[in-house]
């Protein structure tokens, strides 16, 4: 009996040791993971600023239609003065961050679009003015210099969006609902990649996290664990109006897309195929005989587009750009996007049962052509949520 309880006594002891091992390594392992989070936000922050800018609006409130305001009549009509003098100066606050040690600094093109008085505040609280170097709302990213003359700036690490995978961990930082809360940090993972059926701007192919980011959140980044730069926070969807773990967030390698031709061009200039395209919905992939819905199918060709000059023809379903797959319409519009004028690309197309191999020489995008559908007003219907741009403003006389 002795020898059993000595043997019991042994086996609760060296349980007891493995389940206090086990815990100290979950407890180091959460430290650990708490100051990579630390080092990280620490060495991001000082990247980032809080971006306002001046716009002038109608107030609805002082309008005298509808019985809104005083009218005609009224002894103090004209103290409000007549309806096309009603205007209100209005702040829209924002976020951004510094991408270059000479001044330039990324944020959304809807935080500073028809905006005035642009100021930037950094970290230190310092506050100084802005230019908009160029915007571009089809992507939603804008770029604007301060003059960095005499300033030590710290620009943030550009990372590869491309290499990201679901469940990574992300950092958000930004200003949620304005100045007073600059530099908040937030945590999540990456939830999702390519998400491009959004409906908030012509070219989309999101990044999804569960990182929290509110209004004023916009423009600010999406840091990785190395400190980099993986995408510019820029809306979220939402039932309520305030976040609800879905946000979204432009990709880096979009991003540098796109402020390369800002800062060159003063614009940006994208590749052009000349088709209109659709998706592939269940009953077209079983006409077609596909194993599933994908692809994009060309529904006309432009005259003396790139694509009629090409061996492209109506009723083609593109399933590739130079090896990469083309999941459906939106995916063919970025990858020509993300091209440049003359560049030339294999399609790989399926063409009355069989796959088929049309090389293209692509054109600049002509200014006078527009995007078929208004996509911004489609996510209510796509998703069943509204999504919204993350732009609290302010208002004042």
């Amino acid at each position: 009996m002795k020898r059993f309880n000595s043997h019991l006594a042994l086996v609760a002891g060296l349980l007891f040791t493995t389940l206090s091992l086990a815990h100290a390594d979950g407890l180091n392992m959460a430290k650990a993971l708490s100051d990579a989070f630390a080092q990280i936000a620490g060495q991001v922050q000082p990247s980032v600023v809080t971006i306002t800018s001046e716009h002038m609006m109608k107030h609805p409130a002082l309008s005298n239609r509808d019985g809104r305001g005083p009218s005609q009549d009224s002894p103090f009509y004209w103290f409000w003065g007549p309806d096309n003098n009603r205007e209100l100066k209005t702040t829209s606050l924002g976020s951004g961050v510094i991408i270059d040690a000479d001044g330039y600094i990324v944020t959304n093109n809807h935080v500073i679009e028809k905006g005035e008085n642009i100021k930037v505040q950094f970290f230190d609280g310092k506050i100084v003015d802005a230019e908009i170097v160029g915007t571009d709302p089809k992507s939603d990213v804008a770029l604007i210099k301060i003059d960095a003359k005499g300033m030590k700036l710290k620009p943030i690490k550009l990372g590869n969006s491309d290499k990201l995978r679901v469940g990574e961990w992300v950092l958000a930082i930004g200003s949620p609902f304005g100045s007073e809360l600059s530099h908040t940090v937030t945590q999540g993972i990456v939830s999702a990649i390519g998400r491009s059926s959004v409906g908030l701007v012509d070219y989309e192919n999101f990044i999804q996290t569960d990182a929290a980011i509110n209004p004023g959140n916009s423009g600010g980044p999406l840091g990785n664990l190395d400190g980099e730069l993986v995408g510019i926070n820029t809306a979220i969807a939402s039932r309520s109006g305030g976040y609800q773990g879905i946000g979204f967030a432009i990709p880096v390698t979009m991003v540098n897309r796109v402020t390369s031709d800002l800062r060159t061009k003063g614009k940006v200039v994208r590749a052009w195929l000349g088709v209109k395209i659709q998706n592939v919905d269940e009953a077209m992939a079983k006409t077609l005989e596909l194993e599933s819905a994908y692809g994009a199918l060309v529904g006309e060709i432009v005259k003396d587009s790139p694509a009629a000059n090409a061996d492209l023809a109506v009723g083609d379903v593109v399933l590739k750009v130079n090896n990469e797959a083309v999941k459906n319409s939106r995916t063919l519009m970025n990858l020509i996007a993300a091209k440049h004028p003359e560049d030339k690309v294999t399609l790989t197309v399926l063409r009355e049962g069989k796959q088929k191999e049309i090389k293209v020489k692509l054109a600049e995008f002509p200014e006078e052509y527009n995007l078929a559908a208004d996509t911004r007003q489609q996510n209510d219907e796509t998703l069943g949520m509204q999504v919204q741009n993350l732009e609290p403003k302010e208002v004042s006389r």
